[in-house]
């Protein structure tokens, strides 16, 4: 059994820590919490970015653009939706 990834998502260029899938109207919507704004659902108009939290992070301030990649919207929805990657709570991960 695979193990999921923990990694660390930005929004935007924000870090968002609380993010889940739910069922909508036209498919999987992806959902984030904002502490400000509360939840709400994402389109592909948002940029979205994963860094792998596995390598320490001395090590992600060497790779390209500190370790960040985009992500298209419906890989983020289908990794969360298989449990491949684990969100980390974190504000310290970025």
């Amino acid at each position: 059994m695979l193990r999921a990834r923990k990694v660390a998502l930005r929004v935007n260029g924000l870090r968002v820590t609380k993010a889940r899938v739910r069922r909508g109207q036209k498919g999987p919507e992806l959902i984030i919490t904002d502490p400000f704004l509360g939840d709400f659902a994402i389109d592909d108009s948002f940029t979205l970015e994963l860094l792998e939290l596995l390598f320490p992070p001395e090590m992600r301030q060497r790779l390209p653009n500190g370790g960040w990649r985009k992500v298209s919207l419906q890989i983020l929805i289908a990794l969360l939706q298989c449990r491949m990657v684990l969100l980390s709570q974190e504000e310290s991960g970025a």
